[in-house]
């Protein structure tokens, strides 16, 4: 029974586990081969769970095994044996599960050669529309710093002049005209008294 034994895997640990899965790669039953699979992923064996996948056309169980992975080489492998069987669909849901680790221009090439077109535009679609916010964000923060920046600046200008403005003594008013200033010649148009 592969359920039982599937969660006798999942229960227990001690028993040598890779000896097990490569015993049930070889079983008759596909269940069997799928629990070998699911312990190879276990053991973090993802190329040898996705070619045993695709030995047995689990092209769903093989995507989502190089998605977990994060293997950016296995994931192009696959997405390479896709067109080469014509799967058109699960080149599409590859593109779709493993879009992390895809680069665009490469899916674009592989998509171009192929005649892929249609089934590689919603990709494309999503990648520039994640490019076109990744930009928008840096603008606006660009432009958040070049005013925090200058604020600052502003800021401190004021602080100098605030600072210049208490070291210079008070300017003092001007006399009026016409009144006497100690210390300063004659005032203008004053009669002198007779000799």
């Amino acid at each position: 029974d592969f359920e039982a034994l599937r969660n006798s895997i999942e229960t227990y640990t001690n028993f040598d586990q890779i000896a097990l899965a490569a015993r049930l790669e070889k079983h008759e039953w596909l269940e069997f081969r799928r629990v070998a699979i699911f312990i190879y992923k276990r053991n973090s064996k993802w190329r040898k769970a996705v070619e045993l996948a695709k030995g047995d056309d689990m092209y769903k169980d093989a995507t989502e095994t190089a998605s977990q992975s994060g293997d950016k080489d296995l994931v192009l492998e696959l997405l390479k044996f896709y067109v080469s069987k014509g799967e058109k669909e699960h080149f599409a849901l590859c593109l779709y599960n493993c879009y992390d680790d895809l680069k665009p221009d490469v899916v674009m090439q592989i998509a171009l050669v192929n005649g892929l077109m249609d089934y590689v535009m919603p990709y494309m679609i999503q990648v520039v529309s994640e490019y076109t916010g990744k930009v928008d964000r840096l603008i606006a923060e660009r432009d958040d710093a070049r005013q925090a920046q200058q604020a600052a600046e502003d800021q401190m200008k004021q602080q100098e002049a605030n600072m210049n403005a208490l070291n210079y003594p008070l300017a003092l008013m001007a006399p009026p005209t016409g009144v006497p200033v100690p210390g300063q010649g004659p005032v203008p148009f004053q009669q002198q008294p007779p000799p």
